[in-house]
């Protein structure tokens, strides 16, 4: 079978893998349908110097839906022909961390490192860039989709929809209304914005240096600046986000400095080497700094919901729809969020309303 792979240089190219079979009772075989790139994948393809971790080739690919092809005995909740999104990281669901909502941390497949598709950490699990992909504890991992859920709508919410979601929807829940700041540079800000705004926040201001995101944004429902127009110190905001690339640090303590008193500070971006922070403005002002990873799969069930109820619009993000076979040479061009679709086999059209 064809997976495609980040070759360690500069480039994407195809290459032939052994198929997947049924290991475990528990596991599954899902032919992704439709895939996207992730923020940290557009990063490792446009980096300048080589993202830690990516100077080897690896497949790639860890955000899609897929078609469920098989399932072994164990497997209750799903049947040949699901549509299910696919989420980026494996877990048991049922070990102390999986049940603490902890499951990027889970005792079965974290062994030293997250167990993850389509990066080059920890077990290999291939790539969702794949004809087919092995999906252990599919019960656990694999959500099928609402029925007015399409593939383009739901391809990210394994990973960066789930990602923005966690960003501002637990923090608007503890203050219904509050004003959001959100600084971008790829999907995740866009998305937050989304779902911010979706969930009843006053005032939603978005910051991007790209003027497309920017309109977007706007249209949207959100307040726009450039880096270059906004003053941290203009307003104070209940809810900051760093979705940004940056990893110097520079936009994290601007998330910081417009943070209010007693705000909190959601951190999307690693950062390779420890930036400098106000702390003493954090001290004084008794702001909550977090981030992290996502626990993507603990927030999954809540952004399929969301995404049902007709009150956001990722698929306004995808920068292009596309053949899943020209990913090879799309990627590196086709803007920072690309969707490539292909037909399902045993999954009626209509579940994916024409977009394949």
């Amino acid at each position: 079978m064809r997976a495609l792979y980040w070759n360690g240089r500069d480039a994407l190219e195809w290459r032939e893998d052994a198929e997947p079979s049924i290991v475990e009772p528990t596991d599954a075989l899902v032919r992704p349908i439709a895939v996207s790139t992730c923020d940290l994948d557009q990063a490792i393809v446009h980096a300048k110097e080589p993202v830690p971790g990516s100077e080897q080739p690896f497949a790639i690919g860890h955000e899609g839906v897929g078609e469920v092809i098989d399932v072994g005995p164990g497997v209750r909740t799903l049947r040949s022909g699901d549509v299910v999104a696919i989420c980026h990281h494996l877990s048991c669901g049922a070990c102390d961390r999986c049940i603490d909502q902890r499951p990027l941390f889970c005792r079965t497949t974290n062994d030293g490192a997250i167990a993850i598709f389509g990066v080059p950490m920890g077990a290999e699990y291939g790539g969702l860039f794949s004809d087919l992909v092995r999906v252990p504890y599919a019960d656990q991992c694999l959500l099928p989709l609402p029925p007015n859920v399409t593939a383009v709508e739901a391809v990210s919410v394994g990973d960066n929809l789930a990602d923005a979601w966690r960003t501002v929807a637990p923090f608007l829940s503890q203050r219904p209304g509050a004003d959001v700041l959100i600084l971008g540079s790829g999907s995740i800000g866009l998305y937050a914005t989304d779902i911010a705004l979706a969930l009843g926040a006053r005032d939603v201001r978005f910051v991007d240096a790209d003027d497309s995101r920017r309109a977007l944004a706007e249209s949207l429902g959100a307040s726009v600046r450039p880096p270059s127009d906004f003053d941290p110190h203009e307003k104070g905001y209940a809810i900051t986000v760093n979705a940004t690339a940056d990893t110097s640090g520079s936009t994290l303590r601007t998330c910081l400095l417009a943070a209010e008193p007693g705000a909190t500070c959601v951190n999307t971006t690693p950062h390779f080497a420890d930036p400098a922070l106000p702390v003493l403005h954090m001290f004084l002002n008794c702001l909550t700094l977090t981030g992290g990873l996502s626990q993507a799969r603990a927030n999954m069930p809540a952004v399929l919901a969301l995404l049902a109820s007709g009150r956001i619009s990722p698929q306004r993000v995808a920068t292009a729809v596309l053949p899943f076979e020209t990913a090879a040479n799309a990627i590196p061009t086709a803007g920072f969020k690309p969707v490539f679709v292909r037909d399902p086999i045993a999954a009626p059209a209509s579940r994916l309303k024409g977009e394949a």
